[in-house]
């Protein structure tokens, strides 16, 4: 890029001025173009977690109404951690990434078991004490909540800081160059409000892909910036590929009710709930591969249309039929009968926590099928 030779050392990080000066630039840019934000309103460290749990690889007009409806369903740790697992994962459901909700709830029960239902104060001992918890995350609460200097480097604060100095290095060696000069940078005067701003300086104004260069505090410092191209900062990891999920999703009815199954403990939607997907295997029919899930015990299969849903790294397509049972109702394939199921008439589904695509075949069985109700 013709610009290395002119890249300065971490250690210009380091200068008092400098520290001085983008302390103060980003601070008076945070009094004025501040996201007024409920969590920024409290200093509950429970509210404070949650919203940064929530808050992780998911943005903040997703998070919003989930977090008020959280908050009001769960006020306190104690009400969080005496709570039923699935009720849990029924507020969380359509926020995704469901192990967070899942930690959320083991966290819990540890901060009222093992801290009498105080929290840690520090970043270390939140990370230490707490599953589901990384660095950053900590970082956010403890400066947030108790006042620490903690640094954070969630993925805007990343981005702002790696294009601040200009750090072209792979992703793994930067991450600890990146974390050192949030460390430096991180105000021990108001550290709450420093890292907030830092977040939202990335997150409205340092943008993946079409910053607003001059509407930032730290133009006149962003070697990003004078490079000609600060979207070449941070480097970024290489896109992970891809996959694709293919299967049947099969209403099952037996005397007005269907068949619903827990998905396992681990992996892709723990402990949500679904109607039975048997993953496609050579391209069969759907019927097919039905019937070899199932045996002889369906009958009447129809074809009710398909649905497709995007994961992270996934792509789903479920090709959605409906079938009636003619055996007798514990008589499940064992893949089945091996998890947790029952039978629910359509008026009861959507009690149950259940993952977005199946929410998509709820809607195509009650335009399929005028007379069931799932509301």
């Amino acid at each position: 890029m013709g610009y290395s030779s002119a890249k300065p050392s971490l250690n210009n990080c380091s200068e008092p001025e400098q520290v001085v000066r983008l302390r103060a630039q980003l601070l008076e840019w945070y009094g004025r173009m501040g996201r007024d934000l409920p969590w920024r309103r409290t200093r509950d460290p429970y509210a404070i977690w949650i919203s940064e749990i929530m808050l992780q690889q998911t943005q903040v007009k997703t998070v919003l109404p989930y977090y008020q409806r959280w908050l009001a369903a769960l006020p306190t740790v104690a009400a969080l951690a005496a709570a039923e697992l699935e009720a849990v994962l029924k507020l969380w459901e359509g926020l995704g990434y469901y192990t967070r909700a899942r930690n959320l709830h083991k966290a819990a029960q540890v901060i009222v078991k093992e801290h009498g239902g105080v929290f840690p104060e520090t970043a270390q001992q939140l990370q230490q004490a707490l599953p589901g918890i990384g660095r950053s995350t900590a970082g956010a609460i403890a400066s947030s909540a108790f006042g620490r200097c903690e640094a954070i480097l969630d993925a805007n604060a990343r981005r702002v800081l790696g294009r601040l100095f200009a750090v072209g290095d792979p992703p793994a060696r930067a991450e600890a160059k990146l974390w050192e000069i949030s460390q430096r940078l991180v105000d021990p005067q108001a550290p709450h409000n420093f890292n907030q701003a830092l977040m939202d300086l990335g997150a409205t104004v340092c943008t993946a892909r079409s910053p607003l260069c001059l509407l930032c505090p730290w133009q006149v410092d962003c070697l990003g910036r004078r490079s000609g191209d600060p979207t070449h900062f941070p480097v970024r990891p290489a896109r992970a590929v891809r996959s694709e999920i293919a299967g049947v999703s099969v209403a099952i009815e037996c005397q007005g009710k269907f068949l619903l199954v827990r998905r396992p403990e681990r992996g892709l939607l723990a402990g949500l709930w679904e109607f039975p997907f048997v993953e496609s295997v050579g391209g069969g029919e759907p019927e097919e591969t039905v019937r070899v899930a199932f045996g002889n015990r369906l009958e009447s299969l129809e074809r009710l249309g398909q649905v497709e849903h995007e994961f992270t790294h996934r792509h789903l397509t479920a090709q959605v039929l409906r079938a009636q049972w003619i055996a007798a109702p514990a008589a499940l394939p064992k893949v089945f009968d091996c998890r947790e199921h029952t039978w629910q008439p359509p008026e009861c589904w959507l009690k149950f926590p259940m993952p977005g695509y199946v929410h998509k075949i709820c809607k195509l069985l009650k335009e399929a099928l005028p007379k069931v109700s799932v509301d």
